[in-house]
């Protein structure tokens, strides 16, 4: 069910720039918490000396006129190598942008949530993402009949509940959006 945001994003970079190296990518990644979005077309991207920079901060914006991303370490020694090769920072910065399209993507996705309470000796499984806690007090008399309670969030909208191979629960998930099921397992274990 889950998508990876952060892989999806890497892989329409390396789509886009087919001929750059692992170390090429590995920079943009490692660079990617350095990034902060002054606006939709300029971002400020930290500097690292590990990776080479002289400065602390670099300037990343999108030319509508060229229609190009541009990086002040382009107006630095080396810097037209560093445009002709599209600089690390410029890359982390795309990669930035897809990271948070792919989540906002993924938040708007509609999944469907259920919660039941299960007896189980066994070992709980759902057709989704499944949440488990305990109800009642945990003491001897709880492992002779455990209960538990569930939460799942599934792609299904049939939401089943298996204790070892046996169905013990199955209800019609209600439809609600990825961000709400997550607000909704945050909070499971908290009520």
């Amino acid at each position: 069910m889950r998508r990876d945001p952060l892989r999806m994003a890497v892989e329409k970079l390396k789509a886009d720039f087919p001929g750059k190296s692992y170390s090429w990518v590995k920079r943009a990644l490692l660079r990617l918490g350095d990034v902060r979005e002054v606006r939709d077309d300029l971002y400020l991207v930290e500097g690292r000396r590990e990776l080479g920079d002289w400065k602390s901060l670099y300037q990343v914006w999108f030319s509508q006129r060229e229609g190009k991303w541009y990086c002040t370490c382009y107006f630095s020694t080396f810097g037209m190598r560093r445009k002709r090769d599209i600089c690390t920072h410029v890359a982390a910065v795309m990669l930035f942008r897809r990271y948070k399209k792919a989540l906002e993507r993924l938040q708007r996705k509609r999944v469907y949530v259920a919660e039941a309470e299960v007896e189980c000796r066994q070992r709980l499984t759902a057709n989704g993402e499944l949440y488990v806690k305990p109800v009642g007090v945990r003491d001897l008399t709880f492992f002779a009949n455990p209960r538990y309670r569930v939460l799942v969030i599934s792609d299904a909208k049939r939401i089943v509940i298996k204790c070892g191979s046996y169905e013990v629960a199955e209800a019609e998930g209600e439809e609600v959006p990825l961000a709400t099921a997550r607000f909704l397992a945050e909070r499971f274990y908290e009520s």
